[in-house]
């Protein structure tokens, strides 16, 4: 299932952070996986295969690894932050869902964190004037950041306690396997809407970093802001221009 670059290397994660997508409504997971990416130019140390994942195969997403392919999995690292975003471009194939998943979940257990990214349909929110936002922590979770998560005036997150999440994939149940393995989990989703949601995911990754800038490290510059850098790939999100010839 795991295919290193390094050959004879073998995945220590023992410290890390890791962050994983959810495949949801609008790719907001996937997509703020990508900023991430771009932003922190991670290096591609990877890829996982299984029937469960399409096969994909294309150029480089991303400006600062030209020469790089994507596949329908991959693994990309920070050694410094001890960060590791895992990203998917294609779908899961429903009857292989479990088997790929409790192979995720084996692989990946030994990381002091894990941070699932998720989306919900717009409708969903009942009352108009909550929060956006909503999330789900396993208890360890809660406890190593109580501060964060109790604090109105940085978290305005509503905790989720439903067993669905409408439009958010596999992102409760990827957080059930984690949290049965004792992992510190997190599942964080926004409720949005389909169509462009490049938006969705650079609000997701600043509220994300409000909560755990101490291993994304995104801020800079005196004034505590910072900036995300766009994927080229995202050039064509929407596939290329309409030909002339058409008209």
């Amino acid at each position: 299932m795991l295919h290193l670059k390094s050959k004879g290397k073998e995945l220590n994660i023992t410290e890390y952070t890791v962050i994983i997508p959810s495949i949801c409504v609008g790719n907001a997971a996937q997509l703020a996986c990508d900023l991430l990416i771009a932003s922190k130019q991670l290096k591609k140390i990877g890829s996982l295969t299984h029937p469960a994942l399409i096969p994909v195969y294309g150029p480089s997403a991303y400006q600062h690894e030209p020469n790089e392919k994507v596949t329908s999995c991959e693994l990309y690292e920070s050694v410094e932050d001890k960060l590791l975003v895992v990203q998917f471009r294609a779908p899961w194939i429903s009857r292989h869902t479990r088997d790929f998943q409790s192979q995720l979940v084996a692989l990946l257990k030994g990381a002091r964190r894990v941070v699932i990214l998720s989306g919900s349909f717009g409708f969903e929110r009942r009352i108009i004037e909550e929060s956006p936002w909503a999330y789900r922590a396993s208890d360890n979770f809660k406890a190593a950041h109580a501060e964060q998560l109790g604090n109105p005036e940085v978290i305005k997150w509503k905790e989720h306690t439903g067993d669905i999440i409408y439009g958010g994939g596999n992102g409760l149940q990827l957080f059930q396997a984690f949290n049965e393995e004792g992992v510190q989990v997190m599942l964080l989703f926004r409720y949005l809407l389909e169509g462009d949601n490049s938006t969705d995911a650079s609000l997701i990754v600043r509220e994300l970093n409000e909560l755990c800038e101490d291993f994304l490290q995104l801020r800079s510059g005196g004034d505590g802001s910072f900036k995300l850098t766009v994927p080229k790939s995202w050039n064509l999100l929407f596939g290329n221009d309409v030909t002339e010839l058409m008209f």
